[in-house]
């Protein structure tokens, strides 16, 4: 159960955040903020990470409630196992940041972009991003790791 409400924790940390920026920044803002690591800038993405599949919304649409469904079968299948605390945490990120992103994807048929990272490599600066593509991002990385040390210490 701790494994859906960190999920559904990270969906409304998300939604929360992207209502703010919607309605108190302007579109393409650039606001620095920490010390001007973090640059606040609202955008809008009709497709998934960088633009892809823009212009196939729908598509976009249905492969993201098929993953999140996969994505919560499996967690709801490892979550009464005991262990594997990476793999249990991995989906839980994973779950939580997409079902934001699919919940604006599927209200406003675009998701809510709001900071960019500001760094030295100007193409990786003009990535904009929200909390959920990073907990996507952080959950697949950690599942593929707890599922690598559970295939290791299973052997």
């Amino acid at each position: 159960m701790i494994w859906i409400i960190l999920a559904a924790s990270i969906c409304g940390l998300d939604l929360f955040i992207k209502q703010w920026v919607e309605k108190n920044k302007e579109l393409n803002c650039h606001e620095e903020i920490l010390g001007g690591k973090i640059i606040v800038t609202k955008f809008y993405n009709a497709g998934a990470f960088l633009g892809m599949m823009k212009n196939k919304s729908r598509q976009l649409l249905g492969i993201t409630l098929v993953a999140i469904g996969v994505i919560s079968g499996f967690l709801l299948t490892v979550s009464g196992s005991k262990g594997n605390i990476l793999l249990k945490l991995g989906l839980s990120l994973l779950l939580g940041g997409a079902s934001s992103n699919a919940y604006e994807r599927l209200t406003k048929g675009k998701v809510t972009d709001y900071f960019r990272i500001n760094i030295k490599n100007e193409k990786l600066k003009k990535v904009i991003f929200n909390l959920g593509d990073m907990f996507v991002f952080l959950g697949g990385m950690t599942a593929i790791i707890g599922e690598l040390v559970r295939e290791r210490t299973s052997a």
